[in-house]
């Protein structure tokens, strides 16, 4: 996964290991005894709540109906007590999805255009504990594609498999067991690149082969996300190119939409990669939406801020270059402030 914890904790300064430390605007903070107390806050003011956490024995951030709550509901971890099957079954009553991978460890939370990411379960145990919350996009849409390949439906939880999980016996005898697991979820490598890349938009319809195509990958992703016929947008391109054989799932892109019959551009804040499918003659990457209407700006406006930030190369509208990290980020911190 990128932008793993130790990585991100080696780029902070951390001047107390009980104090949150933030850095400038943008929020990057090193937490310890607040963990839960930062998440529940930002769990109360983000549209939705998604998290991949290994062993869950309490609710600590306030999930609600149409969350997401990844975590290890094997029948070992149940029988150990590292997973409440009854809170389970509350949650899931509450309307939030819920799925179980056997032998998951990450502890991770996406709350809006926040993610934490730590060594923290989420049962209130006495634990030293650290974790770091972070608003950087190349982050959040990482763990966004984390997340989104774990919430399959062989995986999703009923309320029959949570039922028959609720009259387990729990034997809170070793927090360790020894029984070897036969299967894991294979995530794909993630990225956490930032692309600006410029493509047209207002095409016609695509052929009926490729509609097929496409529409089973809108299946795909709402499954994954849970989401009820969302429509994603998407980026059709050649295979030949450094961009196709380079951008994962988890990049990121600041895309300069080109609509044909229009001279009027819109320059996208960076989106994430959620899905790249290979078809027959090219690569599709479906992507996500911004998340304010100030994320889009204008092609002389985004000129602006490219100034700003002295970025050295020449960007046209059908340019394609990738961004060195530190260059992606202080773009994005310049990006509503530039007017």
């Amino acid at each position: 996964m990128p932008g793993s914890t130790l990585d991100i904790i080696a780029s902070l300064r951390i001047v107390s290991p009980r104090r949150c430390v933030d850095l400038g605007d943008v929020v990057n903070r090193v937490l310890t005894a607040e963990i839960w107390r930062e998440a529940k806050k930002r769990a109360r003011a983000a549209k939705c709540r998604k998290a991949a956490i290994a062993y869950v024995t309490r609710d600590l951030i306030g999930l609600r109906a149409g969350d997401t709550l990844i975590t290890d509901a094997s029948e070992r971890a149940v029988r150990a007590g590292q997973t409440d099957a009854l809170l389970l079954r509350k949650l899931h009553d509450d309307g939030v999805t819920i799925y179980s991978h056997e032998g998951l460890h990450s502890k991770v939370i996406l709350l809006g255009k926040h993610a934490i990411i730590g060594s923290a379960n989420m049962s209130g145990s006495d634990l030293t504990e650290v974790s770091i919350i972070t608003d950087s996009p190349t982050i959040t849409s990482g763990i966004a594609s984390f997340i989104a390949q774990l919430s399959t439906a062989r995986s999703e939880l009923n309320a029959r498999r949570i039922a028959m999980l609720c009259r387990i016996k729990v034997v809170r005898n070793s927090w360790h067991n020894t029984k070897r697991i036969t299967k894991r979820k294979r995530v794909r490598r993630l990225g956490n690149a930032t692309w600006i890349i410029g493509v047209n938009t207002g095409l016609p319809d695509p052929p009926a082969k490729e509609q097929r195509l496409i529409d089973r990958a809108h299946r795909e992703l709402n499954e994954r996300l849970g989401t009820d016929d969302q429509y994603f947008n998407w980026i059709k391109w050649g295979k030949r190119s450094r961009f196709s054989r380079e951008c994962r799932e988890g990049d990121t892109l600041i895309e300069i939409s080109n609509q044909k019959g229009r001279k009027r551009r819109v320059v996208t804040r960076r989106i994430p990669v959620l899905l790249k499918r290979t078809e027959p003659n090219c690569f599709r990457y479906y992507i996500g939406d911004p998340q304010r209407a100030s994320d889009e700006v204008t092609w002389s406006r985004f000129q602006r801020i490219l100034k700003e930030v002295e970025y050295s190369r020449e960007v046209r509208p059908y340019s394609v270059q990738l961004l060195d990290s530190e260059i992606a980020a202080v773009i994005d911190q310049k990006w509503t402030r530039v007017r």
